[in-house]
């Protein structure tokens, strides 16, 4: 099967690098090297508003729960994380301290909490409470040693999950901590003890793209596989986060897979590869759903609709595509 295209959204002048849908469905944002974030009407494909105020490559996005923020994470020379005001696209709040590139950013359920992670080794949690011009550090955990994919917060808030590039997981259990100031509970200090996370390391190897399910329990990997002929398959890995048991591995990309992202209730998982694909395969069976010539360049992210019906794509070729999905 083959997913029905939709929209052509241009305007970035360079490579694109993230992309998030607003949780109503109706508002798709895209960041990416030329600095900017574009939002735009998914309905129409006509862009809203221009975000322009980083002033290096935009790595992650993420919408608040009520969709009334979006946060952004830039890299190198401005290793920020900025809130913006959706409505009226300006900017409420830049959030420092970061090292290097921002990579990813998670809220929680109720929309108090903002986590960065990125190539710094490190995880900040931001209190925004509500008021996202006035958020603040809370915690800073360490205790990594390679740069991290992914950070999410459990559908309770309970526990947040991080991801590292080596396929080590880290567990953090927030219902111990002092969450009135979410200070970890022994010290009382800002930056917490590694050793109050689970960690589950699997084999040795480095990957592309991480992503959690929804529920927390799974964690994808993307990669790509040397052949003897010097070519490479792309490779992705379903594990359990508990146990870093391989559920599925889903084989069919013909180069490095660089993204993925799971649908809203887990049941899919959306891949993009370098060879301008993107599948989606059923999470259960590890079958393939689809597969769709997408890009005829590399493709570095998709992200799922809320409601799974639409996936967007985008990538080296500088423009973003919408797909609807049967």
């Amino acid at each position: 099967n083959t997913a029905a295209a939709g929209h052509v959204l241009k305007g970035h002048t360079s490579w694109i690098y993230s992309l998030a849908f607003s949780p109503d469905g109706r508002t798709l944002a895209s960041g990416g090297w030329d600095e900017w974030i574009r939002m735009w009407d998914v309905e129409t494909g006509r862009e809203r508003v221009v975000l322009e105020d980083h002033k290096s490559e935009v790595y992650c996005l993420a919408f608040s729960p009520d969709g009334k923020t979006l946060a952004s994470g830039s890299a190198n020379n401005s290793s920020v994380v900025k809130l913006w005001d959706v409505a009226s696209g300006t900017e409420q709040i830049e959030l420092t301290g970061h090292g290097n590139v921002v990579h990813a950013l998670g809220w929680s359920p109720d929309g108090r909490w903002l986590a960065s992670g990125g190539y710094d080794r490190m995880v900040r949690v931001w209190d925004v409470n509500g008021q996202p011009g006035s958020a603040a550090l809370q915690a800073t955990l360490g205790g990594y040693n390679h740069k991290l994919y992914s950070v999410q917060f459990t559908s309770d808030g309970q526990q947040l999950l991080t991801a590292q590039a080596d396929k080590v997981t880290r567990n953090w259990n927030l219902a111990a901590w002092d969450t009135t100031g979410l200070k970890p509970p022994a010290t009382g200090k800002d930056t917490a003890d590694p050793k109050a996370a689970t960690v589950v390391s699997v084999e040795p190897g480095w990957v592309h793209a991480t992503a959690f399910s929804p529920d927390g329990r799974l964690l994808a990997c993307g990669y790509g596989r040397h052949q003897p002929d010097r070519s490479v398959v792309g490779h992705v890995e379903i594990r359990d986060v508990a146990s870093g048991r391989v559920v599925s591995d889903l084989l069919g990309h013909r180069n490095f897979v660089h993204s993925l992202v799971f649908n809203s209730d887990g049941s899919q998982l959306a891949t993009g590869g370098w060879d301008g694909e993107v599948r989606t395969w059923s999470v259960t069976s590890g079958s393939e759903l689809s597969r769709t010539p997408a890009h005829d360049t590399p493709i570095l992210a998709v992200a799922f609709s809320p409601d799974g019906r639409m996936l967007a794509s985008a990538g080296y070729d500088q423009v973003v595509r919408t797909w609807r999905l049967s």
